[in-house]
This record gives C-alpha cells, structure tokens and sequence, in this order.
C-alpha cells in the first residue's frame, strides 16, 4: 500500500524543468532589492481576494502566497513567491466540483550586487469535490 500511495502522489502533479531568470546588473544591493521588492508588488497585485465568475462557467482565482522580501545579514536578500491559477466548475452527471490548479513558483536572490533567480512552472491533476 505504501508504494501504491507514493506512485499515486507522484501521478498528482508536473513540472516543467526551472527557468533561469535574467535581472541586473544592479550598481548596488539596494538597487538589487528594490528589484525584489518591485517584483513583489507586481506579483501582489495578481491575487484576487474571490473566486469570479468565468464567462465559460464556472469561476477563477489568482492565489499568491508569499512572505514578502527577507533580508538576512549582510547583503543577502531573497525573494520566493507561488503564483497559483485555480479554475473550478461543476460536473452535474458526478454531482461534483472540478478544480485545476497550475502554478508559477518564483526563488531569486540578491548575494550583493549579483542576482540569482528561476522560474518553476507546474500543475496537479484535476481535484474532484462532492457539489453541495
């Protein structure tokens, strides 16, 4: 049974391979964190506090999750942010609520002036809810 549920997870879900992301070069920390910070605001702004109807039936949403910009000592900062898409709708012959998520996961970094990034894209197989 064990084997059988670690199959069944890794069947759940996909990815595409990482993405490297371009940023700089930056004259200074700073200007590498506003980069951070600015990249944050942007993705921020995608969330959508309610599900809204999508003309095709059913509803969408942009979730964004991420802790915001963190600093450590010295001149180290990090940036990690999941970007999800969820789509849902009603099967009526399954009396059930279909949703699809993809995702978008978002790691850069600032080491001093150098910037670091990638860009993961993904999905999980179709989740299926009974209808109230």
């Amino acid at each position: 049974m064990g084997i059988f549920l670690a199959t069944g997870t890794a069947l759940a879900s996909g990815s595409l391979p990482a993405e490297p992301i371009s940023a700089g070069p930056f004259a200074n920390f700073a200007a590498c964190v506003a980069y951070l910070e600015a990249t944050h605001q942007q993705l921020s702004a995608m969330a959508m506090p309610a599900p809204v109807a999508n003309p095709a039936g059913g509803t969408r949403q942009v979730l964004v999750y991420t802790k915001g910009v963190l600093q450590d000592e010295g001149e180290q900062a990090t940036y990690e942010a999941e970007v999800g898409y969820e789509f849902r709708h009603t099967d009526p012959e399954r009396h059930s609520i279909i949703t699809n998520y993809t995702w978008e996961r978002y790691s850069m970094a600032c080491h001093g002036t150098a910037f670091d990034g990638t860009l993961d894209r993904g999905y999980a197989l179709p989740g299926i809810a009974p209808a109230p």
